[in-house]
């Protein structure tokens, strides 16, 4: 049983704080920095930390993702998903697997992870002047079910991807929007047959709605007064030295 004290809880809401801050202001980010804050410090377990942001991440992408569904590219939104869901649920056993069995290990693939995909986001993304092929469609939402089922962090993948593409930024938007409320829901929904979060834990969870929602609020405000590109750096330096310190922490007990 968790013990809730006072100094989980102003934990928790920092670190969910600055990763909505940063999700507002610079696009991305969100579910790296929450699983990469909660696992270094030990906030929760990563079994629920990953439950945590898929519900978070659920709520945000609904509602925004519905008022656009005009935009979806309907099309490369199946091909990604039938590659995804699959891979998801072979993450989402891994990870049931890995959290009972092989915890360092665990933490180590997932500093390797969140290194990687800081890599990827670092790469310039040209934008082409025709659309990809279906297998560059499949092998995005391969990896980032994958990482969805195992971490709840399926983004980097996905708009590597769709933002190489000739799109608007509505489509772009709206469709990796679209993927990832429909990931989200298969997340959830698969998490309810592995290991559920306590009651006290569901109880902090539910109370991070709310947080979410209003400190998103106040972030949009600040979108006029602050350059992104510095908060993009500001993010992925910071999940760069979340990486580093996982595979450092978790290397050393390995070995």
């Amino acid at each position: 049983m968790l013990s809730i004290s006072l100094e989980l809880i102003l934990l928790m809401a920092l670190c969910l704080g600055i990763a909505t801050i940063m999700q507002t202001l610079s696009g991305f980010g969100f579910g790296l920095l929450v699983v990469a804050s909660f696992t270094l410090l030990d906030v929760l377990p990563l079994t629920a930390t990953t439950f945590l942001v898929s519900l978070l991440g659920l709520v945000n992408s609904t509602i925004v993702v519905i008022k656009n569904r005009n935009a979806v590219k309907i099309p490369e939104l199946k091909l990604m998903l039938y590659t995804g869901i699959p891979l998801m649920l072979l993450g989402f056993v891994l990870l049931e697997y890995m959290s009972a069995h092989l915890t360092q290990l665990l933490n180590f693939i997932l500093g390797i992870s969140i290194l990687l995909c800081c890599g990827l986001m670092l790469v310039g993304r040209e934008k082409v002047n025709k659309e990809s092929g279906r297998s560059s469609f499949l092998i995005a939402g391969g990896l980032s079910g994958l990482l969805g089922g195992l971490f709840s962090t399926s983004g980097p993948p996905l708009v590597f991807q769709c933002y190489k593409q000739s799109w608007s930024i509505e489509a772009i938007r709206s469709t990796l929007l679209a993927v990832f409320t429909i990931s989200g829901l298969v997340r959830v929904g698969i998490a309810t047959f592995g290991t559920l979060p306590e009651p006290d834990i569901m109880f902090l969870i539910a109370a991070a709605i709310p947080l979410v929602l209003l400190v998103t609020h106040f972030a949009r405000k600040l979108t006029h007064y602050v350059d992104a590109k510095w908060v993009y750096i500001i993010a992925i330096t910071l999940l760069g030295l979340s990486g580093v310190s996982l595979v450092a922490t978790s290397a050393a007990s390995i070995l």
